[in-house]
This record gives C-alpha cells, structure tokens and sequence, in this order.
C-alpha cells in the first residue's frame, strides 16, 4: 500500500518504514510546484534578536493547495545564514550533529520533539511515547491557544532525516510529522486536534543560503470553523519564522556574554 501524506490520523502499521519511502513521500509534497501551489500573500517580520546575515525584517512566502480535499498551506522563506548559525538551526530544528564537513549524526530521535516547547509559545506540554524500530517517534502535545478556547492534544508521528547531499551540491535535511492514530490523555477536557507536515532546510554552503519550507494540513478541532482556521493558518504559521530565529538569536546572544 502507497502511504500518502495526510492530516488523518494514521497507525504505527501505515507507516512506511523505509526512509528513502519516507523522504520520496514528503519530497512528492513539493514537487513541480509552480503547478500544484497557488502563491498567497507574503508576511513581514521584525527580529528582536538576528542571528541571520541579513536585515532585521524577515519575509514568508505563503502558499496553498489542495490534495484529495484536504486543505494545505506552505511557507518558505530565503535566508543567509553563517556556516555555524545553519548547523545550530539543523540541531534544534532536527535533532541532527554535524560530526564533520560531510558526516552527521542523529543521536536522539526525539531530540526535535523535546525541544519546541522551548521557543513554541502555544505549546505547554510535550510527552515522546516510543520510538519505532524504523525510526518513527510518536509524541503527544498540548497546545493552550487562549481564553476560550480548551487545550488542544495532539498525538504526532515524527520521522526526522539528517543531512544529505543533493546532486547540485546543497544540502537538505527534514521533518516530516503525521498525526498519529493514539488515545488521547485527556479525552473530557481537552479538544482533538490533528497536524501533519514536511519542513525542509536546504542549504547552499557556497552562497551561505539557507531555504525553509513547511508544509502542512491541520485541524484545530473544537468549535472553530475549517474555512476559519484556513484563513487564519498562514499569518499563523509565517510567525514560526520570526519566533524561532529570535529565540536562537537571544541565545547566541546571551552565550556570549
């Protein structure tokens, strides 16, 4: 059975277990995609703290498409960044340790995982269940998204892949995450939400560029319209940029003090 990148949730035996499968999936998500994705607005970000080669206004590219009636949104930003900000960037946002110029490792698959509560504001709890044998780490999530709305729980199959070379010399690392089809913790107080997505980091050593794109198709659960949350998605999920690089820029910062 082909496995398809969905925001349904999926069991441990959908999975493929394979990574080059697992990579084939989630790179067919951003294939011929002037053809497939339609360009939506481009969202403007001050960074506080800029631990990027460039000005302090960050910008993200929004796009959407629509698979077999699901609803997706991607986003994907330029940026230059010093050899050692890209590697620091490739451990949080992937787990994975540069041991040499063209050898890295991925000690703890979870690592990824454990660490978005860090520079996630949303995000208020996060449990890693198990690890497959092929590689899946399966992780439940809590997200307080504000007044009133209840906590929304995730259950989340997440498949890091280290760094590879591609045949034009870059360098491309990702994550993809399926929403897993597991038992909630708290089935009474909190709402079922579901989130699935391929983010990629590639990396061009000779121009010290880096793009980020992530794609994704969720579902927030509750009393929240779909057509709502899809208005509302990509200003959300632009942020992630800006969040995430002042966060690693106040550290670099404040470890050289």
């Amino acid at each position: 059975m082909t496995f398809k990148l969905t925001a349904k949730p999926v069991t441990r035996a959908q999975l493929p277990e394979d990574e080059n499968s697992v990579i084939d999936v989630a790179e067919s998500l951003f294939s011929d995609f002037s053809k497939k994705w339609k360009e939506g607005k481009c969202y403007k970000h001050k960074l506080a703290f800029n631990p990027t080669l460039d000005g302090d206004e960050v910008a993200v590219q929004s796009y959407s498409a629509n698979f077999e009636g699901e609803y997706w949104l991607c986003r994907s930003s330029t940026h230059h960044l010093r050899q050692e900000t890209y590697v620091a960037m490739v451990r949080e946002l992937n787990g994975s340790i540069r041991e040499s110029q063209d050898q890295w490792s991925l000690p703890t698959r979870s690592f990824r995982s454990q660490r978005e509560i860090d520079y996630i504001e949303t995000l208020t709890k996060v449990d890693v269940l198990e690890t497959t044998e092929s590689g899946w780490v399966l992780v439940n999530l809590e997200y307080e998204l504000g007044k009133p709305l209840t906590t929304r729980e995730f259950n989340e199959w997440v498949y890091p892949v280290k760094p590879y070379k591609l045949a034009n010399g870059k360098e491309r690392s990702m994550v993809i995450t399926v929403a897993a089809d597991a038992p909630l913790r708290d089935p009474v107080a909190h709402t079922h939400a579901v989130f699935s997505s391929v983010e990629l980091l590639e990396y061009d050593y000779a121009t010290e560029t880096l793009k980020w794109t992530m794609g994704t198709a969720s579902d927030a659960g509750g009393n929240v319209p779909k057509w709502v949350q899809n208005t509302m998605i990509a200003k959300t999920v632009s942020k992630d940029v800006s969040f995430f690089f002042e966060w690693l820029g106040k550290n670099d910062q404040e470890s050289n003090l």
